[in-house]
């Protein structure tokens, strides 16, 4: 089966990081410019979908109405269209290319690249052969979740914009260490370490304890923990960490069109 790609940013090309070594895909992509990656460039776009079985749309939220309009020019017979453009929703593609195609809408994050990703999946066309296809092969680049297009918008702020503002509480940490004079390199190994050995902490007992019980494992009665938690809780910072994502989300709401 061979995959297209429409545009080969950042996020297009950590997809086709994931997918790579699935042996039965072909791969090449379409863009402005001829990028310095393996895969085969076209020059136009009409050669890129007559390549395709399925066309991924790797662009810009504020680009895909022009994308479209010349999408609708090819000849489209037989091909699935997948999108994990942010804000942009299965009707809003329809409207430029009909509702006859098969259309399926994603929201991945970076992570897709090493199969750690958190992907929602939403099609027009449920039980389609290659959408059904497209759902199996995501599922092994991490998680998988099938959701009906209204809780797009919240899980975009969450598990698409989430490693961006994970890392963004990591960076806190790491202007804080500062102060110890450490070389950056080893700075980030130590916060690497320390993000590593959260996330085992979690893994391993998240069947047994809830979150709120495994901090409670980590703080002692009167301790430093406890008084940075009490920090945390008086200045309200869960609520405005829950603000980032609302932001997030509000955004994903505004760019629907």
């Amino acid at each position: 089966m061979n995959y297209g790609f429409i545009g080969f940013g950042n996020l297009a090309n950590a997809v086709y990081q994931g997918l790579r070594e699935q042996g039965d895909l072909s791969f090449a992509y379409f863009s402005r410019h001829r990028k310095e990656v393996e895969i085969p460039f076209f020059e136009d776009m009409g050669s890129l979908v007559s390549f395709s079985d399925v066309i991924w749309l790797g662009i810009k939220p504020q680009d895909l109405g022009e994308i479209l309009s010349q999408l609708r020019t090819c000849d489209l017979s037989g091909k699935a269209i997948v999108s994990p453009v942010a804000g942009k929703s299965i009707a809003f593609i329809e409207s430029y290319l009909g509702g006859n195609k098969t259309i399926v809408r994603i929201m991945p994050n970076l992570a897709i690249a090493y199969k750690k990703s958190v992907t929602s999946f939403a099609t027009n066309r449920p039980g389609n052969e290659t959408a059904s296809d497209i759902y199996s092969r995501l599922t092994k680049l991490g998680k998988a979740v099938e959701l009906p297009e209204s809780g797009f918008d919240l899980f975009t702020s969450v598990f698409g914009s989430g490693p961006a503002f994970i890392l963004a509480f990591i960076q806190i940490f790491k202007d804080k260490m500062r102060e110890f004079n450490l070389p950056g390199e080893l700075a980030d190994e130590l916060l690497l370490m320390l993000a590593q050995g959260t996330v085992s902490y979690f893994s391993e007992n998240q069947e047994k304890y809830s979150i709120e019980q495994l901090i409670s494992n980590i703080t002692s009665k009167g301790g430093t923990t406890q008084a940075g938690l009490n920090y945390f809780g008086e200045h309200r910072l869960g609520a405005l960490f829950e603000g980032v994502l609302e932001a997030a989300k509000n955004r994903s709401i505004e760019m629907r069109g």
